[in-house]
C-alpha cells in the first residue's frame, strides 16, 4: 500500500521501516527505554545497539520523536507512544483514540503520522481496556482486523486485573485472534503484578501462548516476558513509565507527594529502591556500590538529590544494569536454557535479601523486603515454550 505523505516532516534516519514491513525482525529479542517527553533529548550511551532502542511517551512524544532523529541523531529503534490511554477509555465503538476537531482523521493517518515523524512502526492509539470490559478488548481486535499495512504493533494498554485467573483465558483468546505484533501496557497503582499472586504467572502464560506478544512500559517484568517468548519489550526510565493508571487516575507515589527523587535499580536484589530510603538506610553502614559504566566503583546511595542530573545518571546507572542483563539473556539458547538462568539469577536476588538485612542489622520488616513478583519468578518451574 501507499504510505501517506507529509511533506518536511520525515527525517533522514536508519530503521525507519516502509508501511508493508513487519517490525519484528528489526525489534525482536530487544529491550527498549521507554522515556518522558518533558525532558530534553540525548543520546544515551547506556542504550545498547544490538539489544536497544526508544520508546518516546507524553504530549509531545511525536516532537521529540522527531528530534532524536534529525537534532541528536539517534538511529536505532523508536516508537511513539502518544499515550491515548490515559484519557481515553476503549469502548465498543471507539476502541481507538483519533483527533475529534479533525472531520478526516482515521487510524491511517495517526500511524502515518508516526512514521513520518521517525517511528521505526506504528502503534495504534489504542484506549484503555477495563477490568472484565470483554466487548472492548474484542473491539480493538476487530479495529485491528481491518488495518492493512504491515508495519502496525496493536497497543493493548490493559487493566492488570485481565491478568486473574477469571480473565487470564478471555485475554489469551482474543489477544491470539490479533494477528499483529501486540505490545501489552498493564495499568494499575505501584506494581501492577502485585494485585493477585497468580499475575506474574499468567502474565507469564500469556506471553508463552501467543504469538508475537510484547511487554511495554513495565519494570523487571519485561526480562521475565522476554525469557518467556515475548518478541520484544520496554522498561521505563522513571517509576512513572514502568506501569500505567486508568484515565482520570493521578500515579501515587510512595513518597506521598513533593520532591520527586530517583528509583535506583539495586543490582544485587534486583529492585528497584527510592534514593532518599537507600541514603537513609545505609546512613551507619558502608552501602553497596556499583561498576557499570555510569557509577565506575560508586555507592549508590548517592542519587539523594531531585536535581535532573542525578535524575539522567541514576536513569543510565539503571539502564545499564537492566541492559547488562539482558544481554547476558539474549547469549542463552531460547527456551529451558534462557528460562533456567532468569529462574536462577532471580532465586539469587531472593537469597540476597535476608544477608543484606543482616549485614544492616535490622529485621526483614524494617530492612529490604523482596518485591511478590521476584518471588514468584524465582520459584514459578521453568517451563518451555
Amino acid at each position: 500500500m501507499t504510505e501517506l505523505s507529509f511533506p518536511g516532516q520525515r527525517p533522514t534516519a536508519l530503521r525507519v521501516l516502509d508501511s508493508n514491513v513487519s517490525p519484528l525482525p528489526l525489534l525482536r529479542g530487544r529491550v527498549l527505554v521507554h522515556e518522558n517527553t518533558r525532558f530534553i533529548p540525548r543520546m544515551r550511551h547506556s542504550i545498547d545497539d544490538d539489544l536497544g532502542g526508544i520508546v518516546v511517551t507524553g504530549d509531545t512524544a511525536d516532537e521529540r520523536a522527531f528530534q532524536l532523529r534529525t537534532e541528536v541523531g539517534f538511529t536505532g529503534p523508536l516508537l511513539i507512544d502518544s499515550a491515548p490511554y490515559k484519557t481515553h477509555t476503549a469502548t465498543v465503538d471507539e476502541p481507538f483514540l483519533l483527533p475529534r476537531d479533525d472531520m478526516f482523521a482515521d487510524v491511517e493517518t495517526s500511524l502515518s503520522f508516526q512514521k513520518a515523524r521517525g517511528a521505526s512502526a506504528a502503534l495504534t492509539p489504542t484506549g484503555y481496556v477495563e477490568p472484565e470490559n470483554a466487548r472492548a478488548l474484542k473491539a480493538v481486535w476487530h479495529a485491528a482486523e481491518r488495518i492493512e499495512r504491515g508495519d502496525v504493533i496493536v497497543s493493548l494498554p490493559i487493566d492488570a486485573a485481565w491478568l486473574k485467573d477469571s480473565h487470564i483465558r478471555q485475554l489469551i483468546a482474543i489477544c491470539t485472534q490479533i494477528k499483529q505484533p501486540k505490545a501489552l501496557i498493564l495499568a494499575g497503582q505501584f506494581d501492577p503484578l502485585e494485585g493477585a499472586k497468580e499475575m506474574p504467572a499468567n502474565l507469564r502464560r500469556l506471553m508463552s501462548e501467543v504469538e508475537h506478544m510484547a511487554l511495554l512500559r513495565s519494570d523487571l517484568a519485561a526480562l521475565d516476558a522476554m525469557a518467556y517468548g515475548a518478541s520484544f519489550a520496554g522498561i521505563g526510565s522513571d517509576s512513572s513509565l514502568r506501569h500505567s493508571v486508568a484515565p482520570g487516575e493521578r500515579v501515587l507515589v510512595a513518597s506521598g507527594g513533593g520532591a520527586q527523587y530517583p528509583k535506583v535499580l539495586l543490582p544485587n536484589l534486583m529492585c528497584f529502591k527510592g534514593a532518599v530510603g537507600l541514603a537513609n538506610k545505609y546512613a551507619n553502614t558502608p552501602p553497596p556500590v556499583c561498576y557499570c559504566d555510569e557509577c565506575d566503583g560508586q555507592a549508590l546511595d548517592r542519587f539523594d538529590k531531585p536535581d535532573g542530573l542525578t535524575r539522567q545518571e541514576s536513569e543510565d546507572h539503571n539502564v545499564l544494569v537492566w541492559g547488562g542483563w539482558a544481554s547476558e539473556m539474549a547469549a542463552h539458547a531460547a527456551g529451558a536454557d534462557r528460562q533456567g538462568w532468569w529462574r536462577d539469577k532471580c532465586a539469587a536476588a531472593v537469597e540476597q535479601y535476608a544477608l543484606e538485612n543482616q549485614r544492616l542489622g535490622v529485621s526483614s520488616r524494617a530492612g529490604f523486603q523482596a518485591p511478590t513478583p521476584l518471588k514468584a519468578w524465582a520459584a514459578l518451574p521453568a517451563g518451555t515454550r
